[in-house]
C-alpha cells in the first residue's frame, strides 16, 4: 500500500482560504492542514480545526508573509511587515538568528496556547529547509519535540530528533493543466487527473509520502496580497471531485494525517 498524506498549507491566511481547505477535507481526499499563527485568519482557522477534530493541522511557520507576532526590525521592512521572499534573499544575512527563533517559538506558542495539539511542522515558501536555517529549525524540533515536513531532503542535510520517517514529498497540484485558468476542471478533468495520477505514480510502495496542496478560495485578502490566488479554486475542486478517490483506489492508497504515525526517531 501506498502511504499519503495530503497537507493544505496556508490554514490561517484567509476566510477564503480557510473555507476552501476545510471543504476539501470534509467533500474530498484532504488529511491535514498547517496553520499560520500571523494571518488574519488564524483564530477562525483554529475553530474550524477544533469542530474538524478529524484534520490534522500543524504550524506554518512565517518569516516571508504578513507581520511578526513580535516586532522585530532585524526581521521586517519599514512598515514593520516580514520582507518578501524576493527581498528576503538580500536581507537575510542582516536578521538576527535568535529574533526569528523567538518569532518562531512564539507562533507555535500562540497555536498551543489556542488549544491546538500540532501534529507537525513546516514553514511558507519552505523556509525551514533553507541552509541558513537549518540550526533554528533543529532548535525548534528539539523544544517542542515536532517533526517538520521533510522537503527538498532536509533529513539529508540535518539530523532532526522527531521525524516520523515521512520519506517522500511531492507537490501534487502545481503542473500546466491544473494551473491552466482558461479551463475549469470539469472541462479539462481526464488532463487535470492525469497530471495527479503521474504524481501518484511516483509515490513509493510502503513508504509515507506527504502530496502537498493550496486549496482555497477566493476573496479580496488572497486576491490582491498573493499572485497564487485563483487557482487555488481549481485544487478544492480537484480534491472533492469523486474521480479523484477512484485513482487512489487504483493505486491502492491510504490516506492519513502526521498524528497518526509515531515518531521514527528520539533522543
Amino acid at each position: 500500500m501506498k502511504k499519503i498524506i495530503i497537507n493544505a498549507d496556508d490554514f490561517g491566511y484567509s476566510t477564503a482560504v480557510n473555507l476552501g481547505i476545510i471543504e476539501a477535507y470534509k467533500k474530498g481526499v484532504l488529511t491535514s492542514a498547517t496553520l499560520m499563527a500571523n494571518m488574519l485568519g488564524c483564530d477562525e482557522a483554529i475553530e474550524l480545526a477544533k469542530n474538524n477534530p478529524g484534520l490534522g493541522v500543524g504550524g506554518h511557520l512565517v518569516l516571508t508573509c504578513g507581520a511578526p507576532l513580535i516586532p522585530n526590525p532585524s526581521l521586517t521592512d519599514a512598515n514593520g511587515n516580514f520582507f518578501s521572499l524576493k527581498d528576503y534573499a538580500i536581507f537575510r544575512s542582516q536578521m538576527d538568528e535568535e529574533a526569528i527563533f523567538q518569532e518562531w517559538c512564539n507562533q507555535i506558542d500562540t497555536l498551543i496556547s489556542k488549544g491546538l495539539t500540532l501534529t507537525h511542522l513546516d514553514s511558507h515558501h519552505h523556509v525551514h529547509t533553507f541552509p541558513e536555517n537549518y540550526a533554528i529549525t533543529k532548535r525548534i524540533a528539539e523544544k517542542y519535540r515536532l517533526c517538520f515536513r521533510n522537503a527538498y531532503e532536509l533529513e539529508a542535510r540535518v539530523t532532526l530528533p522527531y521525524q516520523k520517517g515521512i520519506s517522500g514529498f511531492l507537490d501534487l497540484m502545481n503542473y500546466p493543466e491544473i494551473r491552466d485558468l482558461n479551463f475549469t476542471v470539469k472541462t479539462r478533468q481526464a488532463q487535470c487527473l492525469g497530471e495527479i495520477e503521474a504524481v501518484l505514480a511516483l509515490a513509493q510502495e510502503d513508504e509515507v509520502t506527504e502530496l502537498m496542496v493550496h486549496p482555497a478560495f477566493v476573496d479580496e485578502t488572497l486576491y490582491f496580497n498573493s499572485s497564487f490566488n485563483i487557482q487555488r479554486a481549481k485544487e478544492v475542486s480537484l480534491l472533492c471531485d469523486p474521480e479523484l478517490r477512484v485513482l487512489l483506489a487504483k493505486y491502492q492508497v491510504e490516506l492519513y494525517h502526521y498524528g497518526e504515525f509515531v515518531t521514527a526517531l528520539s533522543n
